[in-house]
């Protein structure tokens, strides 16, 4: 089962990650060309640069697979230790319900009244309905920014930006993913 899981894992991320990531599936040769002043595209140093690039973003790439098969192994791994603190907590449950079964319930335990008891978990209802409101809100704005990065890459894909500063955005947002990215993948140690 761990074993069908990480698979599973490793597909998702891959295919979300690593499928249309090379360069040549973002911009070809000839695209890169066109991006330099016309007295340059002929000059052996484009297809260089081209080259480099592409070494670049292959050798990001590969760190990426590589992350994901070791993400995969920890979450088998953090599924594994949870299953074991879940039996031990059922364990440790099972054995102190035998143990009240059998003596009752330890006479030095505090006891709240009723009332008390009642108005810490209305409290804890309340904590908990709010952490939800919170969480709620940030998943529907984290789901906004996608839904509009996703238009506005769509938009780019489709050549349907109309502003005169695209050009200057389109590298700015990518030089931003880049460095986040490179966070992400390196963080400080």
């Amino acid at each position: 089962m761990t074993s069908t899981t990480k698979d599973l894992e490793t597909q998702i991320l891959s295919s979300f990650l690593l499928s249309r990531a090379s360069l040549q599936d973002i911009i070809s040769l000839r695209q890169f060309t066109e991006l330099f002043p016309k007295d340059q595209r002929s000059n052996p140093q484009v297809k260089l640069l081209y080259r480099e690039l592409q070494l670049l973003r292959n050798k990001t790439c590969e760190r990426v697979k590589k992350n994901i098969k070791h993400e995969a192994a920890l979450g088998v791994g953090q599924r594994s230790e949870l299953e074991k603190k879940r039996r031990a907590l059922k364990r440790v449950d099972d054995e102190t319900m035998t143990a009240i079964e059998l003596f009752g319930a330890a006479p030095t335990e505090p006891k709240l009244p009723l009332k008390e008891l009642l108005k810490q978990m209305s409290s804890a209802v309340e904590d908990l309905d709010a952490e939800f409101n919170t969480l709620d809100g940030e998943c529907d704005k984290m789901l906004e920014e996608l839904k509009s990065t996703i238009g506005d890459l769509s938009d780019l894909r489709y050549g349907k930006f109309a502003a005169s500063d695209t050009d200057a955005r389109v590298v700015r947002d990518l030089e931003n993913l880049h460095d986040t990215c490179e966070r992400v993948l390196n963080p400080p140690s």
